[in-house]
């Protein structure tokens, strides 16, 4: 594990854009909903939280392809929402405190209180 931190480190000072995935789903030891420990691996080894969540949403949108639909908050893009209980800028754990999430628009877990369905 101190290998992989000391790379990642190395990676992120050099300029390496950094890409958060986990493979999820490819296997029982992989299984989906696993990539905020990717996040928190990039935050163990040093990267910053602004630039690990950017890994994870942005970032990851842009180098699958998908950054004219995704990864941002943008008028005329796919409303994709992950709402956490918890400030991610002060406590990254709260990425495993997921209390709701908007795909395309529409809530597919949870609801924010007072929120509504898209009419």
């Amino acid at each position: 594990m101190r290998a992989r931190a000391q790379t990642i480190q190395e990676l992120h000072r050099h300029g390496v854009t950094l890409v958060a995935g986990s493979d999820a789903g490819i296997d029982v030891h992989k299984p989906h909903g696993i990539l905020p420990r990717t996040v928190a691996a990039l935050l163990d080894s040093g990267v910053p939280i602004t630039t690990a969540l950017a890994s994870a949403t942005t970032v990851a949108a842009r180098h699958c392809g998908l950054a004219a639909r995704k990864g941002r908050l943008h008028p005329g893009l796919d409303a994709d929402l992950l709402l956490v209980d918890g400030d991610l800028l002060t406590d990254a754990t709260a990425l495993q405190r997921v209390s709701a999430v908007m795909i395309d628009g529409q809530w597919a877990i949870g609801q924010p209180e007072g929120g509504r369905e898209r009419e």
